[in-house]
């Protein structure tokens, strides 16, 4: 049986993207057998950087059209709950199909529902949550009312761990291009690791490392802005590609970009 499915990515990081909704019309449409697909097999076989088409996760679409939700799996076939980039890329699909509100939808999954703001034709955005400290602290209540209390040297770069979207994300940042050394860690861990560099006060260079390029952003900007590196809207470039984030004080962190298209194919799944 083949499956057709659609490659998108959010900067650096490419999904695979499987739309099963009963909206769907013709050869594609999903029957009840749907349930039942080795979904974690497929996502191994799929994501493959040799045999397959080299994804971080596959994510599949499910719903009516009035409830539409996703779930994911990562490349070592692991259920996980859907990322930001996930969202954005099915967010992308669905917009594309004419399935989506012109100013906004909303996916649940992983236990809950995100909201997905359309800023234009090719543009999408989601709030990813208030930054924090590893002890739950608001980054805000840590760092003083205006963000501005680390108020780290020029040069000297910042190191600080924090939360932001449920994920813990290490940030190693420098206001300069000498501080950087090394690449990103490689493996799991409890936290991802994100090198950035604040070129301006309103733009930042980030390597991202394992950590999903939203939340990665997202940390970095929170970051260069209690260090007083950046300001609270920034843009985010990582490989090329512009992330918009907004800080506001006292708010949650917002994060836009514009998703974008690999490949369409199919995916061959073995009858039993």
């Amino acid at each position: 049986m083949n499956i057709p499915f659609l490659k998108l990515r959010v900067a650096d990081c490419p999904w695979i993207v499987f739309d099963r909704s009963t909206t769907m019309a013709g050869p594609a449409a999903p029957t009840s057998a749907d349930d039942d697909r080795p979904w974690p097999a497929v996502a191994r076989a799929i994501c493959d950087r040799h045999r397959g088409a080299a994804a971080v996760g596959v994510v599949a679409i499910e719903g009516d059209g009035g409830r539409l939700g996703v779930r994911t799996w990562d490349a070592d076939g692991e259920e996980r709950s859907p990322s930001p980039a996930a969202l954005l890329c099915a967010s992308r699909l669905l917009f594309d199909a004419g399935r989506a509100g012109a100013e906004s939808l909303e996916l649940e999954g992983g236990g809950g529902t995100a909201e997905i703001l359309v800023l234009d034709s090719r543009s999408f955005g989601l709030s990813v949550g208030l930054p924090a400290t590893d002890d739950g602290q608001p980054l805000d209540r840590r760092y003083g009312s205006g963000g501005l209390g680390l108020a780290a040297a020029p040069g000297a770069g910042v190191a600080m761990s924090l939360r932001v979207g449920g994920e813990r994300v290490e940030v190693a940042l420098y206001d300069g291009p000498r501080g950087v050394r090394g690449g990103a860690r490689r493996g799991r861990s409890e936290s991802a690791r994100v090198d950035a560099i604040a070129i301006a006060r309103h733009e930042l260079r980030m390597r991202r490392g394992s950590a999903d390029p939203i939340l990665a952003a997202a940390a970095s900007t929170a970051a260069a802005v209690v260090a007083d590196y950046a300001d609270r809207e920034t843009v985010v470039v990582v490989g090329g590609d512009r992330l918009v984030v907004q800080w506001p004080e006292g708010g949650p962190v917002f994060v836009a970009t514009a998703p974008e298209y690999c490949l369409s194919g199919e995916f061959w799944l073995p009858e039993e």
